[in-house]
């Protein structure tokens, strides 16, 4: 559609769609209000319009819209981007051609600089380790050596013992089922567990005992009876609960009802059971088997194997030196009997197992 300006007399020419709208006069640049569409369709209007005249589409003039940037092609955008692209590249490979050039200069002047240092310093390293290289060498040729000594044989590592279990014997006055178990000398004495920690044997006697030597916690003591000068090294014992005589050994059973005092002690010189083997002597020690079983109450029992210190002569005549002093067996009227246990009892009960 076409219409002049009221302010003007500028011809404008619109779309219709712009009838009822206010826009800017492109000339004079004041607001003015499109008229209504006329009943003539659009296209007359446009055919009649003069070439040359300003045109206003959408508010802007035919002259101003030939101004505007005309829009770029795809390919000639794509061209572009590469170009730039390409460009950027150059320049990132040129710096970093340049950075390695320099950490190559700069490893060059220090290793020019250094040399001195580290050839020093080597040297001395190999200097050092000459002789430690040369002294093998020796070794070899004196070993070697036709007038060399010969070396003296180097003596096997002696075997380690295994250390026995702990098997729990069976009470038993029948000296014929009395078992002897592959394990430590261990029972009950008094009712309470007995582990023993220390044996010892002379002529006369041998003993197994927990705790101290001199005032022990449990205590089997066996006299043997034996004839002087005769030595128990070898011998076997074989007794039955109804043995009688002056020949038969006799049993100790020490205890101590109450740590706090001496211990306790027993005899038992008939109605008990025992089988006892001694080896022979050894470095100071008498290895045998045991199986005592006494007719008391708590049914005391121990058994096992042992090694017992000795002062016996081995084999060859030589004596081992004296063990500890053996104790001496005295009646001990002054022990109270069992009563309440003192603040000592609880530990004392835990490390020998009574149950109460």
């Amino acid at each position: 559609m076409k219409f002049t300006c009221r302010h003007c007399g500028q011809e404008i020419e619109c779309d219709e769609l712009w009838s009822g709208h206010e826009i800017q006069c492109p000339t004079c640049q004041k607001q003015l209000v499109v008229p209504p569409k006329p009943d003539a369709p659009p296209h007359v209007s446009l055919a009649a319009a003069k070439p040359g005249q300003p045109r206003l589409s959408i508010g802007q003039s035919q002259t101003e819209r030939s101004a505007a940037p005309k829009p770029i092609a795809p390919q000639v955008a794509a061209l572009e981007q590469k170009l730039s692209q390409a460009k950027a590249g150059q320049k990132s490979g040129a710096m970093k051609w340049v950075i390695v050039g320099a950490v190559v200069v700069v490893c060059g002047v220090g290793g020019y600089l250094g040399y001195p240092y580290v050839s020093a310093a080597l040297s001395k390293r190999s200097e050092t380790a000459k002789p430690a290289s040369q002294a093998p060498t020796q070794e070899v040729a004196a070993a070697t050596s036709p007038d060399a000594p010969p070396a003296p044989s180097e003596a096997p590592a002696p075997k380690e013992e295994k250390e026995l279990p702990v098997l729990s014997p069976v009470w038993t006055l029948d000296v014929d089922k009395a078992k002897i178990p592959s394990s430590k000398v261990n029972g009950s004495i008094s009712g309470t567990n007995f582990v023993a920690e220390s044996a010892m044997c002379t002529a006369q006697m041998v003993r197994f005992f927990q705790g101290a030597s001199a005032s022990p916690d449990r205590e089997i003591i066996v006299y043997l009876h034996l004839n002087p000068g005769q030595s128990p090294t070898g011998h076997t014992w074989s007794v039955s609960q109804d043995m009688k005589g002056r020949t038969v050994p006799q049993v100790v059973k020490r205890w101590k009802p109450n740590p706090k005092y001496a211990p306790q002690s027993k005899q038992f010189s008939t109605g008990y059971a025992m089988k006892l083997e001694f080896g022979e002597v050894t470095n100071g020690t008498l290895p045998g088997k045991i199986f005592v079983a006494l007719p008391d109450p708590e049914q005391t029992v121990i058994a096992g194997q042992f090694k017992a210190a000795t002062t016996l002569a081995d084999a060859s005549g030589a004596a081992a030196p004296p063990p500890t002093v053996m104790p001496t067996l005295t009646p001990n009227p002054t022990a109270p009997p069992a009563g309440p246990a003192p603040a000592e009892r609880p530990g004392f009960d835990r490390r020998y197992g009574i149950n109460r």
